[in-house]
């Protein structure tokens, strides 16, 4: 086998991986809510996750090329991307401690958020299950908890507040 082939069936493998994490329907309502941009997150995954979709370790020139256009991106770009990616997800993280930390997280504006989260997190598995066995459940559960998270939004900016 060749380096060529080597290398389309790696990167073809992983690219597929990447682009079924991203059609995901739940991923993708919550990254249109997130403060991360699709580059950006998809730059976390192949970052935090490209190995294991590899099968191997990669370098960041590997990882370079893994990103949405036919030729990938520069090192520099991809290192670029990165950095502002994880700089959100560490200001994401430490404005949650604050919420915690200040007792907003008991407000009944977060309230729906942190229900709609513990129902995501306890539903992952049957999920999936539902995605290969049952696909109209799933649609219907998707649906469910993607309105549950725009209620919950429509709620903390008041707009359905003291209804």
């Amino acid at each position: 086998m060749e380096n060529s082939d080597v290398f389309k069936g790696w990167h073809e493998g992983t690219r597929s991986a990447i682009d079924e994490t991203l059609r995901d329907r739940i991923l993708s309502a919550l990254l249109q809510r997130s403060n991360l941009t699709v580059t950006q997150f998809e730059t976390l995954l192949v970052d935090q996750f490209g190995h294991d979709m590899a099968n191997k370790r990669l370098t960041r020139n590997d990882m370079a090329l893994l990103r949405r256009d036919k030729k990938g991106i520069s090192r520099g770009s991809f290192n670029r991307t990165l950095r502002q990616a994880r700089e959100n997800v560490v200001e994401a993280i430490h404005t949650v401690l604050l919420l915690g930390y200040s007792g907003l997280t008991e407000s009944p504006s977060i309230a729906p958020f942190l229900e709609a989260s513990e129902r995501l997190k306890g539903q992952t598995s049957q999920l999936r299950d539902a995605a290969q066995n049952n696909p109209e459940f799933y649609l219907r559960t998707v649906e469910s908890i993607i309105d549950d998270l725009d209620q919950a939004f429509r709620a903390m900016f008041g707009r359905n507040r003291d209804t």
